[in-house]
């Protein structure tokens, strides 16, 4: 899948992927294979149609440096409810000012991250309708979007995540083409979101998306993977039918292997639920 496909998959124009890059001429010859692009621009255009470098390489062949995605993630290893409001209010001041997609998406990610340490939604709505709209929207999910949607869920209603997660699995061709990095964090991502619509009682949202995630043939190598797969189903029969015995068996099994965060996380996640 060349750049051209990407872009146009996504119904981004000549116009609006060149935009104070470079000019629609260049753009096009070196969609065409007629003319060189700079290493630079090269780099912020396959931002603009939201692949990743390595994900690029793996469907054709050029990471994006994010200075902004750094300092909330600094502020979230450090707890620090102070700076997650205070990045959350600046991002959402920007977005206000700018109205760029790219603005929402990092608007979102910081009020996510602030409602996960404080349980204070400030995302305003009229910006959540904007969110879902483009979310709704979205046709290729890169490393770039899926890391979007797992880190939103949080403020995102039941509806929009299981139409999204709907989305990701419609879109497996893409994620298999782009490589197997893509593929593992697909399938965390739709794990995330089974586990946010479990928490929010939608069993019948959650038990749809995992049984079109039982189809899926995971790679022989991705324990991970195959592991939360098996939790997962464990997880929604304990709910419908409260035999918790497969579960407690998962986590010892994971103990005894001496992955403790992993069974530290599941047990947490059974904890809350049950």
């Amino acid at each position: 899948m060349d750049f051209k496909e990407i872009r146009t998959t996504q119904h981004i124009t000549l116009s609006d992927a060149s935009k104070g890059i470079c000019s629609v001429s260049m753009l096009s010859r070196w969609e065409k294979n007629q003319g060189n692009m700079d290493f630079n621009k090269a780099i912020k255009l396959l931002e603009r149609v939201n692949i990743k470098v390595s994900e690029y390489i793996a469907l054709n062949n050029l990471d994006i440096p994010d200075r902004e995605a750094r300092q909330l993630e600094i502020a979230w290893d450090a707890k620090s409810k102070k700076s997650l409001k205070c990045i959350a209010q600046e991002s959402l001041n920007k977005f206000h000012q700018d109205q760029k997609l790219i603005s929402l998406d990092y608007a979102a990610l910081a009020c996510a991250s602030y409602q996960r340490i404080s349980k204070i939604n400030i995302f305003p709505v009229s910006d959540l309708n904007k969110l879902n709209k483009h979310l709704s929207k979205m046709t290729i999910w890169s490393q770039e979007n899926l890391s979007l949607f797992q880190h939103v869920t949080n403020i995102l209603s039941t509806s929009i995540i299981f139409q999204v997660s709907s989305q990701i699995i419609a879109n497996f061709d893409f994620i298999n083409e782009a490589g197997k990095d893509t593929l593992h964090f697909a399938i965390i991502t739709l794990f995330e979101s089974i586990i946010s619509l479990l928490k929010a009682k939608e069993i019948r949202y959650a038990r749809s998306i995992l049984d079109e995630i039982n189809t899926i043939t995971l790679p022989e190598n991705e324990m991970e993977l195959r592991v939360g797969k098996y939790f997962l189903n464990s997880l929604i029969d304990f709910l419908e039918n409260k035999n918790d015995q497969k579960i407690l068996q998962i986590i010892i099994f994971l103990n005894q292997l001496g992955m403790k965060d992993m069974a530290t996380y599941f047990s947490e996640i059974f904890n809350s639920l049950r």
